[in-house]
């Protein structure tokens, strides 16, 4: 049954083009990775070192689906990561909407800050509020911290030390509800140049913060890709960070299974570990005599179609088709879902047969249609309304305003002549009848 589907959807696809590589070639182009995803979708101004103690024990950890992981989908767009043409204009916009206004300071190659002194010395570190701005050929990003900790607070003592007893930390008083602080992020990155709408924001509440996190969607597809804020005591805000990228729709790739998906798991090239198993797999490095086998069983009760951010050899990035498995306990993992047919890995050269994707390599200028740009149409929802705007325009121009969109086009009837569909329904999919040219008809799914 589902070779079948994929044959009837691979006669769709090349009937209307909905596959083609971006820059225009046959196919989809195949992606050269690094051979670790495991801190992949994560702040690189907050990157930290892949901790190799835990890349280690990958294929240690098993996994067990205990509820049914089926997904209606068989294929999936992927788009490429690319820097704001005026990274520090934004970069500035940012920081002025966090009330952080002073001079653009360029500390290397790679990062710029506002409110951190230029400095050779580093045991010289700022007092007050600062912003980081981290920039590479994988996109940009910013983080803001409120300062160094006040005199009064006590630092955590090195655990190294045999006498070592951290101090309790002191609740907070005067927390935001988690509605005040949606609000204000929210004002906070409209008044940044956010566009917001693209984004779908979460606020929990600890004894210490009450954090936010605003998760990037992408033609209505969530990513792992984010913003934070953590507010403090009084409603202060302790720290943020985000993006400042557009996305730019790239090839269209086959998908496996989620039940196939489950065991790349185990494997750092296709993985990004999620709060569940990362928790799990830190308690077993810090105690590795206490582990038994029982115990390295993660249960997986769910599974989301999501889009993963990927890092290219050639030090690019992209946003890939992907499942986000989940149990109790949070997210258990996310893993790349295209075939393998299409992948390659290396540490930094392409392998010979493999074409890395360049964003902004196509013939036309990239069209900014991600995360923080004003009147973002690919972001715009489909519903049967939004649809029928494509009743009564010819099939080209049809064409146009649904990859526009960011809509998945296909043809059901064509001048009487009905054609055989797949029964799956996607739901940023339209299906157009075709009459003289000229679409009479359209639905959704």
């Amino acid at each position: 049954m589902i070779a079948t589907r994929r044959h009837l959807f691979g006669v769709l696809v090349a009937s209307s083009t909905l596959l083609i590589a971006a820059c225009g070639s046959p196919g989809p182009l195949k992606l050269s990775l690094v051979t670790t995803q495991a801190s992949s979708g994560v702040n690189r101004a907050l990157e930290r070192a892949v901790d190799t103690s835990k890349d280690a024990v990958y294929g240690e950890w098993q996994y067990e689906p205990v509820a049914d992981l089926s997904i209606d989908r068989i294929s999936g767009f992927a788009w490429s990561v690319l820097q704001k043409n005026d990274t520090k204009g934004s970069f500035r916009a940012i920081a002025g909407a966090l009330q952080l206004n002073g001079d653009l300071v360029k500390q290397d190659k790679n990062t710029f800050t506002i409110g951190v002194p230029k400095s050779d010395d580093p045991t010289v570190q700022p007092t007050g509020a600062q912003m980081y701005l981290f920039v590479n050929t994988t996109g940009a990003w910013w983080s803001y911290s409120a300062g160094a900790m006040s005199a009064d607070s006590s630092p955590p003592c090195d655990p190294g030390v045999a006498d070592c007893v951290s101090p309790a930390p002191v609740v907070a008083a005067n927390l935001l509800s988690e509605r005040e602080a949606l609000n204000r992020t929210i004002s906070t990155l409209t008044t940044g140049g956010y566009n917001t709408a693209t984004f779908t924001f979460t606020a929990t509440t600890t004894q210490w913060s009450t954090d936010v996190v605003g998760v990037l969607n992408i033609a209505g597809v969530p990513s792992n890709m984010t913003v934070s804020f953590s507010y403090g005591a009084n409603g202060i805000l302790n720290s943020a960070n985000g993006p400042l990228v557009y996305v730019k729709r790239a090839n269209g790739y086959y998908m496996i299974s989620p039940t196939e998906a489950v065991k790349r798991l185990q494997d750092p090239r296709y993985t990004s570990w999620g709060n569940a198993t990362d928790a799990a797999v830190s308690n077993a490095v810090s105690s590795p005599d206490t582990g038994t086998e029982a115990s390295r069983i993660i249960p997986i009760t769910g599974v989301r179609y999501v889009l993963m951010q990927a890092r290219l050899t050639a030090e690019t990035s992209i946003l890939l088709p992907a499942y986000a498995f989940t149990n109790d306990a949070g997210e258990v993992g996310t893993v790349i879902a295209i075939e393998d047919k299409y992948l390659v890995f290396g540490n930094s050269v392409v392998p010979p047969g493999a074409t890395t994707v360049v964003p902004g390599t196509d013939t036309a200028p990239p069209e900014p249609i991600g995360t923080i740009e004003p009147d973002l149409p690919i972001m715009n929802p489909i519903d049967d309304a939004s649809a029928k705007q494509l009743v009564g325009l010819t099939e080209a121009e049809a064409t146009k305003v649904a990859t526009g969109n960011g809509w998945i086009m296909r043809i059901a009837m064509r001048d009487g002549e009905a054609f055989m569909l797949t029964m799956d329904y996607v739901d940023n999919r339209v299906n157009l009848t075709i009459e003289n040219g000229v679409v009479t008809a359209v639905t959704v799914g």
